[in-house]
């Protein structure tokens, strides 16, 4: 009996004292979450969809890159106007900055009817909604919507019964008192 009231003792002692800082750091009971910044993501693994790559050669240059003369010649001698040029022939009330902003942005290029195009694909959007699920909401199928007002109190008598149940003796033991 001694035996079992010093472990016990022994137990509760240990419960009182794992909430103090130092013991717990001692037996190890701190948390010790991981650092939030010091997590990377690693991109996943993918095949090749062909398996005929050979290595790269020592020294030859890098295939994914493009040729800076080519790049040069086709920033100089590309078959997009000049936007300058496209600046000088815009009409409107403009300022010299606007104009160089939306020729840089390739004005000349973009089709004018985009709006027409954009608003006709809305409507035909909205013409084509699903009304069904709307209609499911607002009306039951019981009783259509016919335009005439709605008698309130015939709506409420309509799912009450019209004769009044018989009481019926229960015969528990509240009915001796």
């Amino acid at each position: 009996m001694r035996l079992l009231i010093t472990i016990l003792a022994l137990g509760v002692a240990g419960a009182a004292l794992s909430g103090c800082g130092e013991i717990r750091q001692a037996a190890g009971l701190n948390k010790k979450s991981p650092d939030e910044f010091a997590v990377t993501t690693k991109a996943p693994l993918v095949i090749p969809p062909d398996f005929s790559l050979r290595p790269p050669l020592p020294g030859a240059p890098p295939t994914n890159t493009l040729d800076p003369s080519d790049s040069a010649q086709q920033a100089l001698f590309s078959s997009a106007s000049d936007p300058a040029t496209v600046a000088a022939s815009m009409r409107g009330n403009y300022t010299p900055g606007e104009k160089m902003f939306l020729a840089n942005a390739k004005v000349d290029t973009s089709d004018p009817s985009i709006r027409v195009r954009l608003n006709a694909d809305q409507r035909a959007a909205i013409q084509n909604a699903d009304r069904s699920f709307t209609d499911r909401l607002l009306s039951s199928p019981a009783s259509p919507d016919n335009g005439k007002p709605v008698n309130a109190d015939a709506e409420v008598n309509k799912g009450r019964k019209t004769t009044t149940p018989k009481k019926e003796e229960s015969g528990g033991w509240f009915d001796w008192f």
